[in-house]
Protein backbone atom coordinates (compact mmCIF):
# COMPACT_ATOMS: atom_id res chain seq x y z
CA UNK A 1 0.00 0.00 0.00
CA UNK A 2 1.15 3.44 -0.58
CA UNK A 3 -0.25 5.29 2.36
CA UNK A 4 -2.04 7.57 0.30
CA UNK A 5 -4.64 9.79 1.19
CA UNK A 6 -6.97 9.61 -1.28
CA UNK A 7 -9.14 12.53 -2.08
CA UNK A 8 -10.93 9.70 -2.30
CA UNK A 9 -8.35 9.25 -1.18
CA UNK A 10 -8.18 7.05 2.05
CA UNK A 11 -12.45 2.43 4.09
CA UNK A 12 -14.63 0.81 6.53
CA UNK A 13 -18.14 0.09 5.12
CA UNK A 14 -16.25 -2.69 3.13
CA UNK A 15 -17.48 -4.45 6.63
CA UNK A 16 -20.95 -2.88 6.58
CA UNK A 17 -23.49 -5.39 4.66
CA UNK A 18 -25.28 -2.75 4.09
CA UNK A 19 -28.84 -3.39 1.46
CA UNK A 20 -30.05 -0.80 -0.61
CA UNK A 21 -33.13 -0.05 1.28
CA UNK A 22 -30.44 1.04 4.11
CA UNK A 23 -29.08 3.83 1.71
CA UNK A 24 -31.50 5.64 3.52
CA UNK A 25 -30.45 5.99 6.57
CA UNK A 26 -26.77 7.96 7.92
CA UNK A 27 -24.39 5.46 7.81
CA UNK A 28 -24.15 5.33 11.45
CA UNK A 29 -27.78 4.39 12.08
CA UNK A 30 -27.47 1.85 9.02
CA UNK A 31 -24.62 -0.03 10.64
CA UNK A 32 -26.89 -0.86 13.77
CA UNK A 33 -29.31 -1.63 12.07
CA UNK A 34 -27.86 -3.88 10.13
CA UNK A 35 -25.86 -5.53 13.35
CA UNK A 36 -22.77 -5.66 11.56
CA UNK A 37 -19.57 -4.85 12.99
CA UNK A 38 -17.17 -1.72 12.55
CA UNK A 39 -14.07 -1.94 11.22
CA UNK A 40 -12.10 -1.37 14.37
CA UNK A 41 -14.30 -3.79 15.64
CA UNK A 42 -14.04 -6.66 13.03
CA UNK A 43 -9.59 -6.62 12.89
CA UNK A 44 -9.77 -7.31 16.45
CA UNK A 45 -7.70 -10.36 16.75
CA UNK A 46 -6.01 -9.73 13.42
CA UNK A 47 -2.68 -8.98 12.00
CA UNK A 48 -2.67 -6.50 9.25
CA UNK A 49 -0.06 -8.23 7.27
CA UNK A 50 -0.78 -11.46 8.56
CA UNK A 51 -0.70 -13.64 4.96
CA UNK A 52 -1.68 -16.84 6.67
CA UNK A 53 -4.62 -18.94 5.24
CA UNK A 54 -4.65 -16.41 1.63
CA UNK A 55 -5.29 -19.94 -0.88
CA UNK A 56 -3.35 -18.36 -3.70
CA UNK A 57 0.05 -18.34 -3.28
CA UNK A 58 1.02 -16.22 -6.14
CA UNK A 59 -0.87 -13.00 -4.40
CA UNK A 60 0.79 -13.61 -1.11
CA UNK A 61 4.38 -13.48 -2.36
CA UNK A 62 3.13 -10.02 -4.40
CA UNK A 63 1.45 -8.63 -0.94
CA UNK A 64 4.59 -9.75 1.01
CA UNK A 65 6.89 -7.89 -1.21
CA UNK A 66 4.46 -5.50 -1.48
CA UNK A 67 4.49 -5.11 2.41
CA UNK A 68 8.00 -4.92 2.81
CA UNK A 69 8.34 -2.29 -0.24
CA UNK A 70 5.87 -0.04 1.18
CA UNK A 71 5.70 -0.22 4.91
CA UNK A 72 8.57 -2.28 5.63
CA UNK A 73 9.05 -2.93 9.86
CA UNK A 74 7.72 1.02 10.59
CA UNK A 75 3.85 0.24 10.66
CA UNK A 76 3.72 -0.11 14.33
CA UNK A 77 5.17 2.81 14.86
CA UNK A 78 2.86 4.88 12.87
CA UNK A 79 -0.09 6.49 14.81
CA UNK A 80 -1.39 9.30 12.83
CA UNK A 81 -0.66 10.85 9.48
CA UNK A 82 -1.31 14.76 8.54
CA UNK A 83 -1.10 15.47 4.72
CA UNK A 84 -1.28 19.61 4.00
CA UNK A 85 -0.99 19.99 0.28
CA UNK A 86 -3.04 21.65 -2.89
CA UNK A 87 -5.74 20.26 -4.75
CA UNK A 88 -6.10 21.80 -8.32
CA UNK A 89 -9.36 21.40 -10.14
CA UNK A 90 -10.32 23.41 -13.97
CA UNK A 91 -12.54 25.61 -11.70
CA UNK A 92 -8.94 26.30 -9.80
CA UNK A 93 -6.70 25.59 -6.90
CA UNK A 94 -7.51 24.97 -2.79
CA UNK A 95 -5.66 24.52 -0.24
CA UNK A 96 -6.49 21.21 2.38
CA UNK A 97 -4.69 19.55 5.59
CA UNK A 98 -5.61 16.13 5.84
CA UNK A 99 -5.62 13.74 9.03
CA UNK A 100 -5.66 10.25 9.51
CA UNK A 101 -5.46 7.87 12.53
CA UNK A 102 -5.48 4.46 13.09
CA UNK A 103 -7.40 3.11 12.43
CA UNK A 104 -10.10 4.33 10.26
CA UNK A 105 -10.42 8.11 11.86
CA UNK A 106 -10.17 10.35 8.70
CA UNK A 107 -10.34 14.68 8.65
CA UNK A 108 -10.25 16.56 5.49
CA UNK A 109 -10.39 20.52 5.60
CA UNK A 110 -10.45 22.43 2.39
CA UNK A 111 -9.72 26.03 2.42
CA UNK A 112 -11.68 29.01 0.87
CA UNK A 113 -11.88 33.15 0.76
CA UNK A 114 -13.44 34.73 3.36
CA UNK A 115 -12.19 32.14 5.86
CA UNK A 116 -14.45 29.40 4.30
CA UNK A 117 -13.98 25.78 4.99
CA UNK A 118 -15.73 22.49 3.98
CA UNK A 119 -14.76 19.56 6.00
CA UNK A 120 -15.64 16.29 5.68
CA UNK A 121 -14.85 13.67 8.58
CA UNK A 122 -15.32 10.31 10.10
CA UNK A 123 -15.00 9.35 13.61
CA UNK A 124 -15.33 5.18 13.36
CA UNK A 125 -18.84 5.45 13.30
CA UNK A 126 -20.38 9.00 11.88
CA UNK A 127 -19.73 10.63 8.38
CA UNK A 128 -20.35 13.73 9.10
CA UNK A 129 -19.43 17.45 7.11
CA UNK A 130 -19.46 20.59 7.14
CA UNK A 131 -19.79 24.21 4.69
CA UNK A 132 -18.77 27.17 7.05
CA UNK A 133 -20.06 29.52 4.06
CA UNK A 134 -23.30 28.00 4.75
CA UNK A 135 -23.91 26.91 8.05
CA UNK A 136 -21.92 26.11 11.83
CA UNK A 137 -23.43 23.15 12.34
CA UNK A 138 -22.38 19.52 10.84
CA UNK A 139 -24.37 17.79 9.19
CA UNK A 140 -24.35 13.67 8.66
CA UNK A 141 -22.83 13.09 5.36
CA UNK A 142 -24.80 12.01 2.42
CA UNK A 143 -25.23 7.92 2.45
CA UNK A 144 -23.95 7.20 -1.39
CA UNK A 145 -21.05 9.64 -0.39
CA UNK A 146 -20.47 8.33 3.29
CA UNK A 147 -19.95 4.84 1.33
CA UNK A 148 -17.12 6.28 -0.74
CA UNK A 149 -15.37 8.48 2.32
CA UNK A 150 -15.81 6.05 4.75
CA UNK A 151 -14.12 3.14 2.28
CA UNK A 152 -11.24 5.40 2.14
CA UNK A 153 -10.74 6.22 6.00
CA UNK A 154 -8.61 3.34 6.72
CA UNK A 155 -5.02 4.34 7.70
CA UNK A 156 -4.01 0.90 6.45
CA UNK A 157 -5.94 0.70 2.63
CA UNK A 158 -7.71 -2.44 2.18
CA UNK A 159 -4.40 -4.53 1.28
CA UNK A 160 -3.87 -4.77 4.82
CA UNK A 161 -5.67 -7.27 6.76
CA UNK A 162 -5.96 -10.01 4.50
CA UNK A 163 -7.26 -12.71 6.37
CA UNK A 164 -10.43 -10.54 7.36
CA UNK A 165 -13.67 -12.74 6.81
CA UNK A 166 -16.00 -11.75 3.69
CA UNK A 167 -12.63 -10.09 2.01
CA UNK A 168 -11.23 -10.83 -0.74
CA UNK A 169 -8.18 -10.34 -2.54
CA UNK A 170 -7.31 -11.91 -6.35
CA UNK A 171 -4.66 -10.99 -8.84
CA UNK A 172 -7.03 -9.90 -11.86
CA UNK A 173 -3.78 -9.22 -14.62
CA UNK A 174 -0.79 -7.31 -15.00
CA UNK A 175 -0.42 -3.92 -17.30
CA UNK A 176 1.30 -1.01 -17.88
CA UNK A 177 0.68 2.15 -15.81
CA UNK A 178 2.91 5.17 -17.02
CA UNK A 179 5.48 2.89 -18.08
CA UNK A 180 5.68 1.02 -15.16
CA UNK A 181 4.71 -3.02 -15.23
CA UNK A 182 2.12 -3.39 -12.64
CA UNK A 183 0.11 -6.66 -10.99
CA UNK A 184 -4.15 -5.48 -10.55
CA UNK A 185 -4.33 -6.59 -7.36
CA UNK A 186 -8.85 -6.89 -7.27
CA UNK A 187 -9.95 -6.36 -3.45
CA UNK A 188 -13.49 -7.40 -3.16
CA UNK A 189 -14.72 -5.90 0.36
CA UNK A 190 -17.21 -8.09 2.84
CA UNK A 191 -20.56 -5.07 1.25
CA UNK A 192 -19.50 -5.65 -2.49
CA UNK A 193 -17.09 -2.34 -3.00
CA UNK A 194 -14.17 -2.83 -5.19
CA UNK A 195 -10.73 -1.70 -5.15
CA UNK A 196 -7.86 -2.42 -7.78
CA UNK A 197 -3.95 -1.70 -6.86
CA UNK A 198 -1.93 -1.66 -9.60
CA UNK A 199 1.34 -3.05 -7.77
CA UNK A 200 4.82 -2.39 -9.19
CA UNK A 201 5.95 -5.66 -10.41
CA UNK A 202 9.64 -4.52 -9.79
CA UNK A 203 9.40 -2.36 -6.42
CA UNK A 204 6.05 -3.62 -5.28
CA UNK A 205 4.93 -0.14 -4.39
CA UNK A 206 1.55 0.94 -5.41
CA UNK A 207 1.17 3.34 -8.55
CA UNK A 208 -2.76 3.52 -8.75
CA UNK A 209 -6.08 2.48 -7.53
CA UNK A 210 -9.57 2.41 -8.96
CA UNK A 211 -12.57 2.45 -7.49
CA UNK A 212 -16.45 2.79 -8.64
CA UNK A 213 -18.15 6.02 -7.18
CA UNK A 214 -20.83 4.80 -5.13
CA UNK A 215 -23.04 8.45 -5.82
CA UNK A 216 -22.19 8.34 -9.66
CA UNK A 217 -21.07 5.50 -10.79
CA UNK A 218 -18.30 6.17 -12.81
CA UNK A 219 -14.63 4.51 -12.26
CA UNK A 220 -12.19 6.74 -10.96
CA UNK A 221 -8.54 6.10 -11.39
CA UNK A 222 -6.03 7.63 -9.10
CA UNK A 223 -2.59 7.50 -10.57
CA UNK A 224 0.62 7.91 -7.86
CA UNK A 225 3.26 10.46 -9.33
CA UNK A 226 5.84 11.34 -7.16
CA UNK A 227 6.39 9.02 -4.02
CA UNK A 228 8.71 9.28 -1.17
CA UNK A 229 8.93 7.47 1.91
CA UNK A 230 8.56 9.49 5.39
CA UNK A 231 9.07 7.86 8.52
CA UNK A 232 9.49 4.38 6.78
CA UNK A 233 6.01 4.44 4.62
CA UNK A 234 5.72 5.14 1.11
CA UNK A 235 3.84 7.96 0.56
CA UNK A 236 2.66 9.54 -2.87
CA UNK A 237 3.30 13.44 -3.08
CA UNK A 238 1.27 13.81 -6.13
CA UNK A 239 -1.42 12.54 -7.63
CA UNK A 240 -3.87 12.28 -10.31
CA UNK A 241 -7.28 11.30 -10.68
CA UNK A 242 -9.10 10.62 -14.01
CA UNK A 243 -12.60 9.75 -15.50
CA UNK A 244 -12.76 7.98 -18.66
CA UNK A 245 -9.52 9.30 -19.42
CA UNK A 246 -9.98 13.19 -18.49
CA UNK A 247 -8.17 14.64 -15.43
CA UNK A 248 -10.70 15.10 -12.49
CA UNK A 249 -7.96 17.06 -10.46
CA UNK A 250 -4.37 16.95 -9.26
CA UNK A 251 -2.87 16.79 -5.49
CA UNK A 252 0.17 17.67 -4.83
CA UNK A 253 1.49 17.37 -0.87
CA UNK A 254 3.08 20.48 0.22
CA UNK A 255 4.18 18.65 3.33
CA UNK A 256 3.82 14.75 5.56
CA UNK A 257 4.05 14.77 8.80
CA UNK A 258 3.50 11.26 10.99
CA UNK A 259 2.54 11.51 15.06
CA UNK A 260 1.32 14.59 15.13
CA UNK A 261 -0.72 14.23 18.69
CA UNK A 262 -4.28 13.67 17.23
CA UNK A 263 -7.22 12.68 19.42
CA UNK A 264 -10.04 10.61 18.82
CA UNK A 265 -12.29 13.58 19.61
CA UNK A 266 -10.66 15.68 16.59
CA UNK A 267 -12.64 13.94 14.42
CA UNK A 268 -16.48 14.14 16.06
CA UNK A 269 -18.96 16.69 14.91
CA UNK A 270 -18.00 18.59 18.18
CA UNK A 271 -14.89 19.26 16.87
CA UNK A 272 -16.49 21.24 13.62
CA UNK A 273 -14.22 23.30 12.07
CA UNK A 274 -11.06 22.52 13.97
CA UNK A 275 -8.03 21.61 12.75
CA UNK A 276 -5.49 19.93 14.58
CA UNK A 277 -1.86 21.42 14.77
CA UNK A 278 0.00 24.11 12.60
CA UNK A 279 -2.55 25.62 10.13
CA UNK A 280 -1.09 26.07 6.30
CA UNK A 281 0.11 29.69 5.52
CA UNK A 282 -3.09 32.56 5.68
CA UNK A 283 -4.84 33.27 2.52
CA UNK A 284 -4.90 36.80 2.19
CA UNK A 285 -8.53 37.59 3.33
CA UNK A 286 -7.27 35.33 6.28
CA UNK A 287 -4.25 37.36 7.95
CA UNK A 288 -6.18 38.12 10.96
CA UNK A 289 -7.24 34.73 11.92
CA UNK A 290 -5.92 33.43 14.85
CA UNK A 291 -3.60 29.85 14.27
CA UNK A 292 -4.58 27.26 16.16
CA UNK A 293 -1.43 26.52 18.28
CA UNK A 294 0.03 23.19 18.13
CA UNK A 295 -1.05 20.65 20.10
CA UNK A 296 1.69 17.62 22.04
CA UNK A 297 2.32 14.53 19.74
CA UNK A 298 0.87 11.11 19.99
CA UNK A 299 4.54 9.87 20.14
CA UNK A 300 7.74 11.56 19.38
CA UNK A 301 7.08 13.23 15.39
CA UNK A 302 9.22 10.07 13.03
CA UNK A 303 9.38 12.38 10.08
CA UNK A 304 7.98 15.44 8.29
CA UNK A 305 8.97 16.86 5.16
CA UNK A 306 10.29 20.66 4.81
CA UNK A 307 7.86 23.35 4.56
CA UNK A 308 8.64 26.38 2.18
CA UNK A 309 6.93 29.58 0.45
CA UNK A 310 6.42 27.27 -2.61
CA UNK A 311 4.83 23.88 -0.53
CA UNK A 312 7.85 22.09 -1.61
CA UNK A 313 6.21 22.08 -5.12
CA UNK A 314 8.66 22.73 -8.51
CA UNK A 315 5.94 25.24 -9.22
CA UNK A 316 2.70 26.64 -7.55
CA UNK A 317 -0.39 25.89 -8.88
CA UNK A 318 -1.84 29.48 -10.85
CA UNK A 319 -4.52 30.77 -8.03
CA UNK A 320 -3.25 28.40 -5.10
CA UNK A 321 -2.41 31.16 -2.91
CA UNK A 322 -5.85 33.76 -4.21
CA UNK A 323 -8.82 34.22 -1.78
CA UNK A 324 -11.11 34.18 -4.58
CA UNK A 325 -10.05 30.84 -5.81
CA UNK A 326 -12.74 29.33 -4.23
CA UNK A 327 -15.42 27.44 -6.60
CA UNK A 328 -18.73 27.03 -5.87
CA UNK A 329 -18.63 23.50 -5.36
CA UNK A 330 -21.85 21.22 -6.62
CA UNK A 331 -21.97 17.51 -5.17
CA UNK A 332 -20.78 16.01 -8.35
CA UNK A 333 -17.57 18.01 -7.76
CA UNK A 334 -17.49 17.75 -3.77
CA UNK A 335 -17.89 14.35 -4.21
CA UNK A 336 -15.08 13.85 -6.69
CA UNK A 337 -12.54 15.92 -4.08
CA UNK A 338 -13.34 13.31 -1.34
CA UNK A 339 -12.37 10.58 -3.60
CA UNK A 340 -9.16 11.50 -4.25
CA UNK A 341 -8.74 13.09 -0.67
CA UNK A 342 -9.26 9.62 0.17
CA UNK A 343 -6.08 8.16 -1.90
CA UNK A 344 -3.67 10.67 -1.06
Amino acid sequence: MVLSFSFRSASLLCLLSLHCQLFALPVSSASAVAGTLSYRQAIVGYEPMNLHGLPDQRVAGILRNHYSASVGTSWNKIESIRFEGVLTMPQGALHFVAFKKKPDYCKIVLFGGNGARIVMSYDGADAWQLNTAESTDPQAMPPLEALNFIRDATLAGHLHYPALPGKQIELVGERLVDGHACYDLQVILPNGQQVIYAIDCLDFVERQQTVLNAVSGAKEVTTHGRIEKVAGISIPMQGTMTIDGELVHEVQMRSVEVNVGLMPWMFSRPSGAYVPGSMPPPLPELEGEDIWPALPSDSQALSAQPRSLSFGLKEVPAGAFEASRFPDLDAETKQSILDDIGDL
